[in-house]
């Protein structure tokens, strides 16, 4: 199969066409986070053709995923195997001419702007605003574009940020919400469609950017609640702010400059993640005995009591039932010493 024949229907829509074609051929895209909207965005990139995908996500697959995530399998939630993993094997099924590069990781001040670094668009699947704003920072730093998203019950949004030609993320939103502060699917739910809603008006505009019609991206935010049947645009040239911390005309990039946290409350999931050093699996899963839930090449899980753990290569530990950073260091201590 050639690409003129694979890409045929694309290639007859003028504004790419088979030079426009070529160029997504040769382009890299980062995806960060594979949850439910970074799992449809990189599908359709992949389906588009774009040459180099990069999937960033720190989490497992679980049950509860697949209403709305659909890249992932009950065996992929059974295996608890990382999203980054599960989502590059079903994509590269898709279309084996994509380079498709899975980081099981988070995205914190230390790695993101070598995660970012070579991209021609980075499109946000984050489901937490300091990921999103570290994000900002890096890619406004190194002149990237991005396309944010969130959605979460019916809802959705979306916008494009074109360092030097638009507000960014920091113009809009001068503080980040305190944990727990802004609804998550964790707590409000969700509903599949507006996932496909807000993943295509995002992969529309890194479409625009990757062929190089950069005049055609939408400079306006969207924004539509799928249920209630509403929509709005909200004209955002105005919100560009000189003094901002992070595009303005003495960046600071605070986030970026502050350090990573040692853990991470994960809102709405009664979770905690920590970072220790980095782990070896199979020693860890021989010294579990009975405890030992699941174990791959990617994850060992286990159970104490109402806690469960989840260990990852890099040494992550996601600890599932406490409330703390303190419960979960102490959970890890007692197994992990």
């Amino acid at each position: 199969m050639t690409n003129d024949e694979r890409y045929s229907r694309q290639i007859r829509f003028a504004p790419i066409g088979t030079a426009g074609q070529a160029r997504l051929g040769m382009a890299k895209a980062t995806v960060i986070g594979c949850g439910a909207l970074g799992a449809a965005v990189a599908e359709q990139l992949v389906r588009a053709g774009v040459g180099r995908i990069r999937l960033i996500d720190r989490d497992y697959v679980e049950l509860s995923n697949l209403q709305r995530q659909s890249l992932y399998t009950e065996a992929d939630a059974e295996q608890a195997l990382p999203k980054a993993v599960a989502a590059a094997s079903r994509l590269r099924a898709v279309n084996s001419r994509c380079e498709i590069e899975a980081v099981v990781d988070d995205v914190r001040a230390a790695n993101v702007e070598k995660l970012v670094s070579g991209s021609d668009v980075v499109v946000d699947g984050c489901d937490n605003f300091p990921t999103r704003h570290l994000m900002n920072e890096a890619c406004v730093r190194a002149q990237i574009p991005w396309v944010y998203g969130a959605c979460v019950g019916s809802y959705g949004l979306s916008v494009a940020i074109l360092p030097g030609q638009t507000p960014c993320l920091r113009c809009l939103q001068d503080e980040l919400p305190g944990a727990g502060e802004s609804p998550t699917c964790d707590t409000s739910g969700i509903i599949p469609p507006a996932v496909q809603v807000v993943a295509g008006w995002q992969v529309a505009e890194a479409l625009k950017i990757l062929v190089g019609n950069i005049a055609a991206v939408r400079r306006v935010l969207w924004a539509s609640d799928l249920w209630t049947g509403t929509f709005q645009r909200l004209d955002l040239a105005a919100w560009r702010d000189p003094a901002c911390a992070v595009c303005g005309m003495t960046p600071r990039y605070p986030l970026l400059t502050a350090g990573d946290a040692a853990a991470v409350v994960l809102c709405g999931r009664d979770a905690v993640q920590i970072r220790r050093p980095s782990a070896h699996l199979g020693q860890l899963r021989e010294r579990l005995g009975s405890a030992l839930l699941i174990a791959n090449d990617y994850v060992v899980r286990w159970r104490d009591g109402e806690q469960t753990a989840t260990c990852f290569c890099d040494g992550r530990v996601i600890v599932q039932g406490v409330q703390n950073a303190v419960q979960a260091r102490a959970f890890c201590d007692r197994w992990l010493g």
